[in-house]
């Protein structure tokens, strides 16, 4: 597996940010959640058992959003449930659905307390937002409708 695998598509919603700077893009890997990278692993914990990010990945969509990142989690709900696709929504950190007993989730995936990342079904980072605007204005439905190709 090539892990440092990042590509460019209409099924991303690019966030601006530059790729990561690596010597030889063949062997170097350096873990990030821009989109259209591979969703980086992370150790995470849910009712006292340690888990990592990538066992969440595969049976549909899943928004991992920062402790504060609720509205996210709603607004992504109400938009999987409009357009029937599968999703998951978690908040990571204190008080989250999900803690971080390593403090190295919102660095490693580049969101603060109010930022979130759409990871596509196949573990791929669809869409980032490192914070949350006033709110969250549709943003998420167009980010949806764009990794699924529907108006």
């Amino acid at each position: 597996m090539i892990f440092g695998a990042s590509y460019r598509s209409a099924a991303v919603v690019p966030d601006g940010t530059p790729p990561p700077e690596v010597r030889n893009p063949v062997t170097d890997y350096v873990p990030s959640a821009r989109p259209g990278a591979r969703a980086p692993h992370a150790w995470l914990e849910r009712d006292g058992t340690r888990l990592s990010t990538l066992d969440l990945f595969g049976d549909g969509f899943v928004l991992l959003a920062g402790a504060d990142g609720v509205r996210w989690c709603d607004e992504a709900r109400g938009v999987a449930k409009q357009l029937a696709v599968p999703l998951t929504a978690f908040t990571i950190g204190p008080g989250g659905a999900l803690g971080d007993p390593d403090t190295q989730w919102a660095n490693l995936y580049g969101v603060t307390s109010r930022g979130a990342v759409l990871v596509r079904p196949d573990g791929h980072v669809g869409w980032r937002r490192p914070t949350a605007p006033a709110g969250t204005g549709g943003e998420l439905a167009r980010a949806f409708r764009r990794l699924l190709a529907t108006s």
